[in-house]
């Protein structure tokens, strides 16, 4: 995630799997009214301490990784993975569906 919309993409997505009542959630985890709702309307008015807090209620963590080094590992140790050239079951019903 490089921005506040990709968190708060995120927090809304992860929210939307339960049926959290935000003033509730506020409460539980201590936060002041509506903190929920401002970091899922992008509006940046939280503090990384509030996010990490949310984040292990939903049993995530934040890690800081260097670029580059966080680069190769998405890449792996050959590069990017090539383009799979083998169909699997599902892929060939599929492609029939499509014909």
């Amino acid at each position: 995630m490089k921005n506040l919309s990709d968190i708060s993409g995120f927090l809304r997505n992860e929210l939307s799997q339960y049926a959290f009542n935000y003033d509730d959630l506020d409460a539980s985890l201590g936060f002041a009214a509506g903190t929920i709702v401002r970091m899922l309307d992008e509006q940046g008015d939280y503090s990384v301490m509030e996010l990490m807090t949310l984040l292990d209620r939903l049993g995530y963590e934040i890690d800081i990784f260097d670029k580059k080094i966080l680069q190769q590992f998405i890449a792996g140790p050959n590069g990017p993975a090539p383009p799979l050239t083998v169909k699997t079951g599902v892929q060939l019903a599929l492609d029939k569906l499509r014909e």
